[in-house]
């Protein structure tokens, strides 16, 4: 009896101190425009410490980013309990219905879910109908410069993508402008994905521009990137979207936080902010068929020919170099020589070509030069010519003819051409047997030859091996350099794998200088990049994304030691302690911290 009441007893005080956990999700809008974004609030809470990273499903029409978490603990009778708010920021892919979740959580093999969260995504055209964005724009200036009735709602930043004209031939100039509104303050250098042009030939339109307009009072750093696009064929193509990703201060997530929330993590990065354009439609139009010269080969723009030679006369089958050049605005490197007619006794050999391109006030213009080499195959007076170039003028809508003059060469006999010598005879001796003769006669040797051993075989020649093998060796280095290079080019997670340790030590060496100098807050701001953007760099994610428990996590994945997480977490805390509190920091913490960065760059080295 007396176990049975001990054992009631003892249920009732676990069920009643037993481990109560919950998760909620919710978003900050339920309809949005495609050209917008929501933010995604996941709070799980519970009388734990240690609580766990909540699982995300697939989010189907959505691009998820993470935006951060804070925690808030509290302690009421002896009971500790805390609420983890994990956010993310979800940018729309298309227009629709979707359902996010359930979101859930594994602790001790129990599951805890929220339930799923319906989403309607609107075409761009209805956001005036919507409400107004989350992140808006604080009071602009009162300056007033470009004014104009165009405008994004009041957004700090936004992008666009427009073409100068919808239309055009094929091989016509169409000119693609990404402007980039900008009316904050950035965390970072924003990362741009251009637009996906198929079906065109594409040329970058340096400089970037830069101005300033005001947009229905707010006034915005307006950059744009331009782009030369040459329609290659006929039909209707699309433009796509155009992507980029910035991060700006969260100051509605500052002034909002929680007071119990990590005081460090606001200053670790902004919030981001994904923006993408509309695609755009064009029409490329066939040339006329109507008057087309049979000697167009498929130029358009405006052009002229010009033709000289480096000389007049010249010796049968010696060289001469025609040079053609073509001047004007249009796709140069399409440029095509004219044909040339047939000549006897001439033979015509193509030396290469060259081009010089430039881009004033953002059309594509210059010159190409060809080279012919002209060689007569006896004398006498040639005429090359008339040459003759077509091009279509996208402007006056039909073809234009033009005509180079002839060339003329004349073809001299060469002046030092062998001349036959005159033939002899010795009488009662044919001409065979003075030749016979001849060969019969040798130079008497007054020293004897060198003699080489019969062995002495070259392949055995350890100089002539050595000469063998290295251009062997020289190609295999050529060929891992040019992959190296090529993969430093295209695959950036590669590219900052690579340049992760060499970044991190120029940092090291910046933040030993300003430790002489005594100045605490930058030491441990430099030590701080340091370390987090080596680790970025070599797990090829975004630095500003990075939290303690994200980094914890990736370390243990690919196995670092715990002593080096350990060692991550504690400089990690030290050096935001730093910021606020510099005065507590002698220079033996500051040489131990340095001492502890270089040992953790060191160990991770070794893994990453």
């Amino acid at each position: 009896m007396k176990f049975t009441i001990f054992l009631l007893a003892l249920i009732i005080v676990t069920t009643a101190y037993a481990e109560d956990i919950s998760i909620s999700a919710d978003v900050d809008r339920r309809e949005i425009a495609l050209d917008e974004q929501l933010t995604l609030t996941i709070t799980v809470s519970g009388n734990i410490s240690n609580i766990p990273q909540p699982t995300i499903p697939d989010l189907k029409g959505f691009t998820a980013y993470s935006s951060g978490r804070s925690q808030n603990i509290s302690i009421i009778n002896g009971q500790v309990s805390s609420a983890v708010t994990f956010t993310y920021i979800l940018v729309p892919n298309n227009t629709g219905d979707y359902a996010l979740g359930p979101f859930s959580i594994n602790y001790k093999g129990q599951n805890y879910s929220a339930g799923a969260i319906d989403i309607k995504v609107l075409p761009r055209a209805n956001r005036q109908q919507l409400a107004p964005p989350a992140y808006t724009s604080p009071q602009a200036p009162e300056e007033s410069e470009g004014e104009t009735d165009r405008g994004e709602n009041g957004k700090e930043l936004f992008i666009e993508t427009y073409v100068d004209k919808l239309r055009a031939y094929v091989n016509e100039q169409i000119t693609l402008t990404f402007a980039f509104y900008q009316a904050v303050d950035l965390f970072e250098n924003p990362s741009y994905s251009p637009a996906s042009t198929t079906g065109f030939w594409a040329e970058d339109m340096p400089p970037q521009k830069k101005y300033y307009k005001v947009i229905n009072g707010t006034r915005y750093l307006v950059t744009e990137i331009k782009t030369a696009l040459f329609g290659t064929s006929p039909g209707e193509f699309t433009i796509g979207p155009a992507r980029l990703e910035a991060s700006v201060e969260d100051l509605q997530r500052f002034f909002s936080r929680n007071p119990f929330d990590d005081p460090f993590s606001m200053f670790k990065r902004g919030k981001p902010i994904i923006l993408t354009t509309e695609p755009i439609t064009v029409e490329i139009m066939p040339l006329p068929v109507e008057f087309k010269p049979n000697s167009f080969k498929g130029d358009v723009g405006r052009f002229d020919i010009f033709a000289n030679i480096d000389k007049n006369e010249a010796d049968v089958n010696q060289p001469v170099t025609l040079k053609i050049k073509i001047v004007g605005k249009g796709n140069i490197k399409t440029i095509t020589l004219p044909d040339f007619p047939e000549i006897p006794d001439v033979k015509l050999y193509d030396s290469g070509s060259s081009e010089n391109i430039l881009k004033e006030n953002y059309i594509v213009q210059g010159e190409k030069l060809f080279e012919k080499v002209i060689i007569p195959r006896k004398e006498g007076i040639f005429t090359i010519g008339p040459i003759e170039y077509t091009y279509f003028d996208p402007v006056l809508k039909e073809y234009i003819k033009k005509k180079l003059n002839p060339v003329t060469i004349n073809a001299l006999k060469p002046k030092d051409e062998p001349v036959e010598k005159e033939q002899f005879s010795i009488p009662g001796i044919s001409k065979e047997e003075v030749e016979l003769l001849k060969s019969d006669i040798c130079y008497i040797k007054t020293s004897p030859s060198r003699f080489i051993s019969r062995n002495a075989f070259l392949y055995k020649n350890k100089v002539f091996l050595l000469f063998s093998i290295l251009p062997l060796f020289l190609l295999v280095f050529l060929y891992i350099y040019e992959w190296h290079r090529k993969r430093l080019s295209t695959d950036i997670g590669y590219a900052r794998s690579r340049r992760a340790k060499g970044a991190a030590s120029k940092r090291l060496k910046e933040a030993r200088k300003i430790m002489h100098k005594e100045s605490v807050k930058e030491f441990y701001a430099e030590l701080y990049k340091a370390v987090i953007e080596y680790i970025a760099d070599k797990l090829n994610i975004p630095h500003p994304s990075i939290t303690k428990d994200i980094l914890e996590e990736r370390l243990k994945y690919i196995g670092a030691d715990k002593e080096i997480i350990e060692k991550v977490k504690v400089l990690f805390d030290i050096c935001d302690m730093a910021r606020f509190a510099s005065i507590r920091f002698t220079k033996d913490d500051m040489h131990n911290s340095l001492r502890d960065a270089g040992l953790i760059i060191s160990g991770l080295e070794r893994v990453l």
